[in-house]
């Protein structure tokens, strides 16, 4: 069996799916924009230690075949995510515990906010689905104003979507943030996977493909997988709204670990950034040595992190008439796959699912 692909973008969906047509035989060409690999995903290294230029990334999943696959093609350590959150002057788990909340006295109010919440959560936007998950107070001192810092909007324009599954209120005594079986970190960096993934693959960095390019890169009626974001794939951005943020890394030279956690959240609007990051948190055996690098994220940068999912649905709708228009043309078969193609708020083992069956979809394409 064999064929050609042509992929456009280098991150963790293009990735995979050049890993498993290049291992049914394809020739398969990846057009990369930066002169690196991996994306938002990409790790940096300054004297030894791990930083993350584009924020926290913990690989998390219950797909045994995800975890199989990266932990099979790269080194994993085990780690399971711990963040915090500064609340009322203090720093308390995220996703908040009741028994910890509640042993306070000052969170009195709290208390009986919890007890009068609704029986079911109100999905109608992102803020009546976190009041109705933690009562007004709570939500108000720890969620709102990092989502006004992060989005850039009032929360009642966010749908329920960006809330669901990452705003909970636990009684459980788990204080990971992640409940998925596998978890872990990959021991040399998220670059370093994404490298290993297109081992076999023939790629171009520092190319930036839009569908007016493909006759120059892809021949006609050559399948391409799309992993860059639709509204600059077809030559329109801004056509989607987006929001990026800007990460400030100090090292600290005589510092073994600076902060408690990995993550940090700051939801005080006082402040101008909403979280610190200290990824040396994720590689045991550097917590002793001295040096470490803590990372400001400060929203609101000129880049394409997080597709903006608002209640009223006008992004989506968007991002679906560009990929009608996407798929509706005829020179090459065009299969979307990742969270910038899809504009979706994904985790990183969706990111490899997809990239795996838009792949299987072409290979079977083939076979037929």
């Amino acid at each position: 069996m064999g064929g050609t692909a042509t992929i456009v973008g280098a991150g963790l969906a293009g990735a995979a799916a050049a890993w498993f047509l290049t291992r049914r035989g394809f020739s398969v060409e990846v057009y990369e924009q930066a002169y690196v690999v991996g994306g938002h995903v990409r790790t940096e290294w300054f004297r030894g230690i791990p930083y993350e230029p584009h924020g926290a990334h913990i690989f998390h999943t219950d797909h045994r075949s995800v975890w199989d696959l990266v932990s099979g093609t790269v080194e994993f350590v085990p780690y399971r995510h711990r963040v915090l959150t500064r609340l009322r002057g203090r720093l308390v788990s995220w996703p908040p515990q009741r028994a910890e909340l509640c042993a306070s006295a000052d969170f009195t109010d709290i208390a009986r906010e919890l007890a009068d919440r609704p029986g079911a959560v109100d999905e109608s936007d992102f803020e009546s689905y976190c009041v109705s998950v933690l009562g007004p107070t709570l939500y108000g001192e720890s969620v709102r104003g990092y989502t006004e810092k992060q989005w850039g909007r009032h929360p009642r324009t966010l749908s329920a979507a960006v809330a669901r599954g990452r705003v909970e209120l636990r009684n459980d005594g788990c204080h990971d943030f992640f409940r998925d079986t596998y978890q872990g970190w990959p021991r040399r960096g998220y670059g370093y996977l994404v490298e290993a993934l297109l081992r076999r693959a023939v790629v171009h960095l520092g190319c930036r493909i839009t569908l007016k390019d493909l006759p120059e890169v892809s021949q006609a009626g050559r399948p391409v997988i799309v992993t860059s974001a639709l509204d600059d794939f077809l030559g329109e951005p801004g056509a989607l709204q987006w929001r990026g943020v800007r990460l400030q890394p100090v090292y600290l030279p005589e510092t073994a670990l600076a902060q408690p956690a990995m993550v940090v959240n700051e939801p005080s609007v006082t402040l101008a950034w909403t979280r610190s990051i200290e990824t040396k948190w994720a590689l045991p055996e550097l917590h002793d040595r001295l040096g470490t690098l803590v990372l400001k994220e400060y929203p609101g940068a000129e880049a394409k992190h997080y597709p903006v999912l608002d209640a009223a649905g006008e992004n989506q709708r968007t991002q679906r008439e560009l990929e009608h228009r996407l798929l509706g043309q005829s020179r090459n078969p065009i299969h979307p796959a990742g969270r910038l193609a899809t504009y979706s708020y994904i985790n990183m083992d969706v990111a490899i699912l997809q990239g795996l069956r838009v792949a299987e979809k072409v290979a079977a394409q083939e076979e037929s």
